[in-house]
């Protein structure tokens, strides 16, 4: 490239060509190279070669090679999902599952404890149904009254001892009225097993974990997952 110089601007000399320098040629190749390549302070490599169970060729590595070499391992890494998140991301599922266990536990053994009362119960009851006071509320209640409290009555069972003539009246007066017959009977209920709140939450708890399970297994299927 020439360029002309206006010779009254005291630049240059006048209507001389001034060029431009050859561009020197880049530094060799292998300075090139070796900016691609890690560089580590000696500090840094010693402590490298010193590390346990650490593949130390990555040192000498180029940038691209190690690049490649992370690639390949990420891809090799398998993800695990969480799969109880999956399924109930909130908790919802499983704390609902927990209640509806708890609820149908304690509504199926009063059930069952009910059943059990009134079949133990079925003869006094019976029998105060027809009271000879009479077949109406108040004289059946005072039938049972005279039958299992008071000692001073005609009616008064002294063949019966004393704590099972007092749940024969409470639970008999309950069925008379229908209010709410009492569930921890000893007589009526001794061969009924009675769940403590442990048991009963522990069978709650298994069963919401089996809700989520049984959802998980129903999530891998569809994702084409076998286990």
């Amino acid at each position: 490239m020439e360029i002309m110089f206006n010779p009254g601007a005291r630049q240059i000399s006048p209507m001389r060509t001034a060029r431009f320098a050859v561009p020197e040629e880049k530094a060799d190749q292998s300075a090139e190279q070796s900016q691609d390549k890690l560089e580590l302070s000696p500090e840094g490599r010693q402590a490298a070669e010193e590390a346990p169970g650490l593949d130390h060729g990555w040192v000498n590595m180029t940038k691209d090679e190690l690049m490649s070499m992370v690639r390949e391992q990420l891809g090799e890494q398998k993800l695990e999902i969480n799969w109880n998140a999956a399924v109930d991301p909130d908790g919802q599922i499983w704390c609902k599952s927990y209640f509806d266990s708890y609820a149908s536990q304690v509504t199926e053994f009063r059930a069952a404890a009910e059943r059990a009362i009134k079949d133990y119960y079925a003869d006094p009851y019976q029998e105060a149904l027809n009271s000879p006071l009479g077949r109406d509320l108040p004289s059946q209640l005072n039938f049972i009254a005279g039958k299992y409290q008071c000692s001073w009555s005609d009616y008064f069972d002294t063949s019966m001892p004393a704590g099972e003539r007092q749940w024969t009246y409470t639970q008999v007066r309950a069925m008379l009225t229908g209010s709410g017959l009492r569930l921890n009977d000893p007589y009526a209920l001794k061969d009924i097993h009675i769940p403590t709140v442990e048991e009963t939450a522990k069978n709650a708890r298994q069963a919401a974990d089996d809700k989520i399970n049984t959802l998980v297994r129903q999530a891998k299927e569809a994702s084409g997952i076998s286990n």
